[in-house]
């Protein structure tokens, strides 16, 4: 199983050689097998890399993410449905009822609900808040018609900065957190889906027909939660998003977390989650096991917490 995120941020050549990842550097050459690998980041502008190489990341599944200037996320590249079966796999997603889908989405969005109030509780935050997050958790019906799912992800964030916060405002240092860690377990979940034959463009409740990545989108919200605390703690006090929250942020694959009564990494997580997702819209199974922030054993930069 590829374990390994590789996170190139000096001016160095990338090249494929002998079924190895090879980075030309000044001091040499670093080989990487490329069957180790499940990303690639490139955080600088002058990177060079070959066509073959892409070639390969695509042939073995690896994502590719591309940061701009100000060392954000920007571009992301994988394989195009390279799964064996894929037809086949796209079938059960195109067959699966509305009915199951709203039933999905239902779930989903009340698990994310739950774990942000978990967030708030766990950084000592207004308790209050937490449980009216809880509430709408509990007014959750099937497809979330009332969209509780937005309403409870307002005040999260009200609660979690404080009530001027916004997610698009780029002047706040939380959001260039969030958006890279986002991007980082985005990037893996879409990997992990091409590997199991599913679609990414055919989403649980994200219709977009811009968006690649609907089914992604759907699928990683109960995640958020976790990088949220995460992203809160390390950024706590810091003025500028430094390269040592980003390789931190890149890490967070490989902290701790109990899912289904064992304790796993965050992409060994994702790995038995998106296969059990598969499992229930290909009728195998009837129910899969979502994320709980509870079972997160995140390596906390902090002390006494």
């Amino acid at each position: 199983m590829a374990f390994r995120v590789v996170f190139i941020e000096n001016e160095v050549g990338v090249r494929m050689k002998l079924d190895n990842l090879v980075l030309g550097t000044y001091e040499g050459e670093v080989w990487i097998p490329i069957s180790d690998i499940s990303t690639v980041v490139l955080d600088n502008l002058k990177i060079t890399l070959t066509t073959r190489l892409l070639s390969m990341l695509a042939t073995n599944n690896v994502t590719l993410i591309v940061c701009n200037e100000k060392h954000l996320p920007i571009g992301l590249y994988c394989s195009y449905d390279n799964h064996s079966r894929v037809f086949k796999h796209i079938g059960y997603q195109i067959n699966t009822s509305k009915e199951k889908y709203n039933e999905i989405w239902k779930n989903i969005v009340i698990r994310k609900i739950l774990n942000q109030a978990d967030v708030i509780e766990k950084l000592g935050k207004n308790n209050e808040i937490s449980r009216d997050i809880r509430k709408m958790a509990s007014e959750t019906k099937d497809g979330d018609i009332t969209n509780r799912e937005a309403h409870a992800a307002k005040i999260y964030f009200n609660e979690l900065m404080d009530s001027s916060f916004s997610r698009g405002n780029e002047e706040i240092l939380l959001n260039s957190g969030l958006d890279y860690g986002y991007t980082i377990i985005r990037s893996y979940i879409a990997r992990v889906c091409v590997g199991y034959g599913l679609n990414s463009q055919l989403g649980i409740h994200h219709k977009n027909e811009y968006n690649r990545f609907n089914l992604i989108d759907d699928l990683m919200e109960p995640i958020r939660p976790m990088l949220d605390c995460f992203t809160y703690y390390l950024l706590d006090g810091e003025e500028y998003f430094t390269l040592n929250h980003r390789k931190e942020l890149i890490n967070f694959l490989n902290h701790k977390v109990i899912y289904n009564n064992k304790k796993m990494y965050i992409s060994n997580m994702i790995e038995e989650y998106i296969q059990q997702y598969a499992a229930v819209i290909a009728g195998k199974k009837e129910q899969f096991e979502i994320p709980k922030f509870e079972g997160y054993e995140g390596e906390f930069l902090y002390v006494g917490v």
